[in-house]
């Protein structure tokens, strides 16, 4: 190779370079625009003080907040900021708000909303078309599951939603079973490893529990656990007959996670 050819390459390289580090650059100063950063797997294991990532907001599950401003000695003093009216009646509130930089997301039974989180200002909703033979037992949902761009919600009729974090269009749709069957979710995903976990919740309904892993970016299956063993698996035999069949065992609590022992 001549040191033409040398200085051309090297040159070629340095504008690559520049082009990938300035393609760097607008991605930072959209997101900082948007006031959405991406959830990785370690904000996932190691949140910010001032985020709120997941149900519990660590994957121990204690629900703990290092912030320090609010104290036993100003709690009194403080005031509300804002208050944002859903227009959602008739669906039970139990989702926490799940906040990653100044986007706070939140649920009812059937809605996903997200919001500025300094101002109280919408940003965008979801508002899941339940088919019209589904029977709810009771509209609830306890919230959603945030990795990279995507915000992720289990639904009434038993499946899995991923909506683009900063629009709220679906990004894809999954049926984790059968609605009619009498199953449906009510639990906030567990992300763990690019992986969207949920269980369903429909005990009363006679349904055989389960926990299935999809993959986040795709919303294929990975693997599926079932909570009662068939015949000839492990512990069968405390289950008389067909009774495994419609023995409940449902999973509606989101799990804890050891990144440690990759375990849930």
């Amino acid at each position: 190779m001549t040191r033409i050819e040398m200085r051309v390459m090297a040159f070629g390289l340095a504008v690559v370079a520049i082009v990938a580090i300035a393609t760097r650059l607008n991605e930072i100063r959209a997101r900082q625009t948007t006031g959405y950063l991406p959830v990785t797997d370690e904000r996932l294991r190691d949140p910010e003080p001032d985020s709120w990532l997941m149900d519990r907001r660590t994957y121990d599950g204690w629900g703990y907040s290092p912030l320090d401003q609010i104290t036993e000695q100003n709690v009194s003093d403080l005031t509300p900021v804002w208050v944002f009216r859903t227009g959602v009646f008739g669906e039970h509130y139990q989702s926490p708000p799940i906040v990653n930089g100044d986007t706070m997301f939140l649920t009812t039974g059937s809605h996903v909303i997200a919001l500025d989180a300094k101002s109280g200002e919408l940003r965008w909703r979801y508002a899941r078309e339940l088919p019209s033979d589904v029977r709810i037992a009771h509209p609830t949902n306890r919230g959603v599951g945030l990795y990279a761009d995507m915000v992720y919600v289990g639904t009434l009729d038993a499946h899995v939603v991923a909506l683009n974090a900063t629009t709220g269009q679906v990004v894809w749709d999954r049926a984790v079973e059968n609605h009619k069957s009498g199953y449906y979710i009510t639990m906030a995903p567990l992300i763990a490893d690019g992986k969207v976990m949920v269980g369903t919740s429909g005990g009363e309904r006679g349904v055989r529990g389960f926990v299935t892993a999809l993959d986040a970016m795709t919303g294929d299956e990975v693997w599926k656990t079932f909570t009662i063993p068939a015949p000839g698996e492990p512990g069968s035999e405390t289950w008389p007959a067909d009774s495994w069949r419609t023995g409940g065992g449902p999973v509606w609590v989101t799990g804890t996670h050891d990144p440690a022992r990759n375990l849930v």
